[in-house]
């Protein structure tokens, strides 16, 4: 759904960024390669050096905060991660828009977007069933003999 928003929204915004998979990335990479990646996506060239989050953190605010931006992180499980990639509203010039998915709700309520959160619904039973079997099958329907174990391994999946 991020993903949508953001291919559908993008072009009214001067810069923009998806970070996708912030919560696998973070664990790959730091904290500081994650901020250089941001600015570069955003076609920030810096004159400076990022040594810390620090460094990161200012180089984002005074980066961006002249600039309408669009950003995403996606499946983000660390506040301190907002923290250092978009730590308060002001880092971003009127205008901008910054979304957030997370499978934590408390995350953003620590980062104070408790007035903010949109939750998305889950997929009904059938709907569920549809996208496993065109993903599985290619077609929206389990093939013959598959109907049984298709709904039972959507069952589980929640």
């Amino acid at each position: 759904i991020a993903r949508r928003v953001y291919e559908a929204i993008r072009s009214e915004f001067k810069a923009s960024c998806f970070l996708s998979n912030v919560r696998e990335t973070c664990k790959r990479s730091s904290i500081v390669q994650i901020q250089k990646e941001l600015l570069a996506r955003m076609n920030i060239n810096l004159d400076t050096t990022i040594h810390d989050e620090f460094h990161g953190r200012a180089a984002i605010c005074d980066s961006l905060c002249h600039r309408k931006v669009l950003l995403v992180l996606d499946d983000v499980d660390d506040g301190s991660l907002l923290k250092n990639l978009a730590r308060e509203q002001n880092w971003f010039s009127l205008g901008s828009r910054i979304i957030i998915t997370t499978r934590d709700r408390h995350v953003l309520v620590r980062h104070g977007a408790v007035n903010r959160i949109y939750k998305v619904e889950g997929l009904k039973q059938n709907e569920a069933l549809e996208l496993f079997c065109l993903n599985a099958f290619k077609r929206p329907k389990p093939e013959e003999g598959y109907t049984d174990l298709s709904t039972e391994v959507v069952k589980y999946c929640g």
